[in-house]
């Protein structure tokens, strides 16, 4: 029997064993009950009363319960990583298992996507409201010599006037010669509200910065050295890689303020605002060699070492009309300007940038009507090149079958650096024509207390557009895009199971690519499986939960990271997967500390080396990792 059809086999086993107890759900611990544990005798406010808002004014609660969700959470990214397979370090970038066309949004892609995983979006910065202040820390093991850490503040001056601070932090050194990661990200936040509540003010102010010395993956030597299980070379650091001399260092800023004003009286049943976004961004990336490669080629006329600078300043402006109506619903016309410099600097002669100013209108309506919410999103480029246009409409009930379903279409830039790119290195020169890449989705989302989570996804794709090289002794990247359809089919379920203090939470993805040629290369078969024991002890005051994970994916022709250019080129020639990731994990929670202990791919002595998060990049070996979170309330 091949070893995918075992695997799958496996997991589907699991998930019809605990099928049978689904319908009863039985939750001996009392989940709802263990909201908040602060002691009542300190006479805090309501848990519900520290609240997280968002850009759109969505507001969530504080959430100091130990979870699932909040296991997988608990990672350097601070969100679930299913669809993502992670590198030996942790800092460094992530492979994806699946395909992402990214959010609905009309700027262009953004440049170096090894980055993007950990930047942190204008639209992901949250605004806060505490009745008392509130601080979170958090701390985590890494991999050999230093640590990631994580704090937040937040505090209201007044009832109407909130400010938090917040700064991440984080230094590995990693198992292998030259991978050593670091980065600070840091933000600051303020959110203002009138008396008369007719005027919202916020602001937020971040800064990011991502260390990475790359390199670029072992050779073919140490590729046959780490699979052959030669015990000389369980130390890794003894492996040799294609360079040593090289490194990445990705800096940005941001400054952004958002001012809104109610016309008439919030009670109507239709109040009108109208409002302005300013936004203005710098991001730097600069990739350094002290000498040359040969996987890159030769050094340009008059250079004696590697030093590639790219450059982004950008600012963005909206003006918006926003009316809530209790008859026409929730309408929204905003007009948008664009002003980019993208620059890449070699020499000061040979310069080259794309400098414009764009312009653009969007229209956004959404009305809850017959129990559903209707939802219609259309957004035009009016002047300029690169602005995306997009027409999205999504339907959803809330009732006891909750779901979504929607079409869009758009037309998105897919990178300035596909476009226009200068180094030192003559061969990685280019200033192409790309279009615009199309993309078609039709999507489904069925949320079902009896069937589980299930999602299905149709994409249509035109000019899709990626990086490739010659042959696997290059990473010379070549800028490709394909006129041909790309079809893309995505089908997941999720669903947790409970019997008692016992748990299994399941995760299935099945996802298929139609395409004339192998440039979107993606596993057809993803899984990842949690069995775990939940108990209160010591009357109540300890909460625990222990388990493992097993997550599995197919073979495929993963993408290969590109150190240059900061992102992933196609190739062809290596099919990595069809190994299991074993997790053990052991988590509690006292009062609001919470513990994290990780025993992480404990498997992987027993698998072979066979695990690979690229080609030529190892997946991480066995490790013990340690990590807490606590929260304070004044």
């Amino acid at each position: 029997m091949k070893i995918k059809t075992f695997w799958f086999l496996y997991f589907s086993a699991l998930s019809i064993l605990f099928s049978q107890s689904s319908s009863k759900n039985i939750d001996l611990l009392g989940m709802s009950e263990i909201i908040d544990n602060r002691n009542d005798s300190l006479n805090l406010p309501d848990i519900k009363s520290y609240q997280f808002i968002d850009i759109k004014n969505d507001t969530v609660f504080l959430d100091t319960t130990l979870t699932i969700n909040k296991h997988y959470r608990f990672n350097y990214l601070r969100k679930d990583n299913f669809n993502l397979l992670k590198f030996s370090n942790i800092g460094q970038t992530y492979n994806e298992l699946t395909y992402s066309s990214g959010n609905l949004s009309i700027y262009p892609k953004m440049n170096f996507d090894s980055k993007k995983h950990a930047y942190i979006r204008s639209d992901e910065v949250n605004y806060y409201q505490v009745p008392t202040p509130l601080t979170e820390l958090l701390f985590k093991t890494v991999m050999k010599q230093g640590q990631h850490t994580d704090a937040f503040f937040s505090t209201n001056l007044s009832e109407k006037l909130n400010f938090s601070l917040a700064f991440k932090g984080l230094r590995s050194l990693g198992n292998y010669q030259n991978i050593l990661s670091g980065s600070k990200q840091f933000r600051f936040t303020t959110k203002y509200n009138s008396s008369n509540e007719k005027y919202n003010f916020r602001f937020h102010y971040v800064t990011q910065s991502f260390e990475n010395k790359e390199n670029g993956g072992l050779d073919d030597e140490s590729i046959i050295n780490f699979e052959s299980e030669d015990p000389l070379f369980n130390e890794r650091s003894k492996l040799s890689v294609k360079f040593e001399n090289a490194i990445n260092n990705f800096t940005s800023k941001r400054y952004f303020i958002n001012q809104e004003f109610l016309l008439n009286n919030k009670k109507s049943n239709n109040s009108i605002s109208i409002g302005h976004s300013f936004e203005y961004e710098t991001v730097k990336n600069i990739f350094e060699q002290s000498n040359a490669s040969k996987f890159y080629g030769d050094l340009i006329l008059g250079a004696s070492n590697v030093s590639d600078r790219t450059n982004i300043k950008s600012s963005k402006n909206e003006f918006y009309t926003f009316l809530n109506s209790n008859y026409f619903g929730k309408i929204k016309v905003i007009y948008t300007n664009y002003n980019y410099n993208y620059s890449v600097n070699v020499m000061s002669d040979t310069n080259k940038k794309i400098n414009e100013n764009e312009n653009a209108v969007s229209f956004k309506f959404d009305r809850n009507l017959f129990g559903h919410k209707f939802e219609f999103d259309i957004s035009k480029n009016l002047f300029g090149d690169r602005l995306s246009d997009f027409v999205a409409i999504n339907v959803s009930s809330d009732r006891k079958l909750k779901y979504d379903i929607g079409f869009s279409v758009i037309r998105k830039h897919p990178g300035l650096y596909y476009e226009l790119y200068q180094s030192n290195y003559s061969s990685l020169n280019w200033q192409t024509d790309i279009k615009k890449k199309l993309t078609t989705s039709l999507y489904l989302r069925i949320n079902s207390k009896t069937f589980g989570n299930i999602g299905f996804e149709l994409k249509k794709i035109n000019n899709y557009t990626f990086f490739s090289v010659e042959n696997q002794n290059s990473l010379i990247p070549k800028v490709n895009q394909i006129d041909n359809e790309v079809d893309y089919f995505y089908g997941s379920w999720q669903k947790e199971f409970k019997f008692g203090r016992f748990g299994l939470d399941n995760k299935l993805v099945y996802q298929n690519v139609g395409q004339s040629g192998d440039f979107l290369n993606l596993p057809n078969f993803i899984a990842r499986n949690t069995f775990y024991y939940s108990n209160k002890i010591l009357k109540g005051a300890l909460f625990f939960q222990t388990g493992f994970s097993i997550k599995y994916f197919s073979k495929f022709y993963a993408n290969e990271y590109n150190p240059a250019i900061s992102s992933f080129h196609i190739q062809n020639d290596r099919k990595i997967g069809e190994f299991p990731l074993i997790d053990f994990f052991a988590n509690a929670k006292i009062k609001q500390t919470r513990v994290f202990l990780k025993v992480e791919h404990f498997n992987s002595t027993l698998t072979g080396n066979s695990f690979y998060s690229s080609p030529s990049y190892p997946y991480r070996d066995f490790i013990v990792r340690f990590g807490l979170v606590w929260n304070f309330f004044n």
